[in-house]
């Protein structure tokens, strides 16, 4: 019966390729490699390839009947695999991988540690990755790569609703944000307290960092909306609810007419900075 390799392919190229003569081994690597190994492992899912004979002598078969399920969600791949009932009391070791190619070929490719483990996170923040696993008794006789899916998994970002209660509101800023008049052609300035033109300081936690000044021009403002920061520029919501979407950083209140002073204890004309204990 046939099996999965267990030793590298290329190693296996090269080995043969040093007993050619020197004028034919280039031509030898080159099929071997860029045709023949290619072509396989990109029609194989997972990159498995066979190995013709069946277990080395002195191994012990793989295990049979492991299954797994990957979901990602919150920035990590969460990984559930069940165990076959088997009689025997010997530990099944598992390896995990994933890559952003389905082929698993190239620099982009992770492979875990072997574990016995039956559930385990995976820390990958935004990214697309086909997942794949394999078994084995003794850590050197393996199973057939089985993929999680023949689609990539995508884990997704830290949500706000994965947070401690409260901690989306454990930030502050010392920003200006103010308005000369609502209606058709309004214009709202986000500025540091120095004035006009200079940044302003964002705290989240213990960690700081400027953001910098703006003006929103040709805006049609309605009374008591709201600034946020999406990490490239500044965007008006219209209510509170919107203001604390994931991928937003509050600012402030725009309150139009209303001449309330403004954060950092400056006069901010028409507005003001949101906090912890001014929502």
């Amino acid at each position: 019966m046939s099996q999965t390799i267990q030793s590298n392919p290329q190693a296996l190229v090269e080995s043969i390729a040093r007993m050619l003569a020197p004028s034919a081994r280039d031509d030898f690597r080159n099929l071997m490699n860029e045709v023949i190994l290619a072509n396989l492992t990109a029609l194989s899912p997972g990159g498995n390839l066979l190995r013709a004979g069946g277990a080395p002598a002195g191994a012990s078969a793989p295990p049979v009947g492991v299954t797994h399920a990957v979901i990602g969600a919150n920035g990590v791949l969460t990984v559930g695999i069940t165990n076959p009932v088997t009689p025997t009391s010997t530990p099944i070791y598992h390896e995990f991988s994933y890559s952003p190619l389905v082929s698993f070929k190239g620099p982009g490719v992770t492979t875990l540690p072997p574990t016995t483990a039956t559930s385990f996170q995976v820390p990958a923040v935004g990214g697309n990755y086909y997942c794949r696993l394999r078994s084995s008794f003794d850590r050197k006789t393996w199973s057939a790569y089985t993929l999680s899916s023949t689609q990539p998994i995508d884990s997704g970002y830290v949500e706000s609703s994965a947070l401690s209660s409260g901690a989306t509101f454990n930030q502050t800023n010392f920003a200006v944000v103010e308005t000369a008049f609502e209606g058709s052609g309004a214009a709202v300035s986000i500025h540091g307290t120095a004035g006009q033109f200079t940044p302003y300081p964002a705290i989240k936690g213990s960690v700081q960092s400027l953001r910098p000044s703006a003006t929103i021009i040709a805006t049609e403002l309605a009374p008591n909306q709201f600034v946020a920061w999406d990490g490239s520029q500044f965007r008006l919501t219209s209510t509170l609810a919107d203001l604390f979407a994931d991928d937003l950083e509050p600012v402030g209140a725009v309150i139009a007419g209303g001449g309330t002073p403004g954060g950092g204890g400056a006069s901010g004309g028409n507005g003001g900075r949101l906090s912890a204990l001014q929502i």
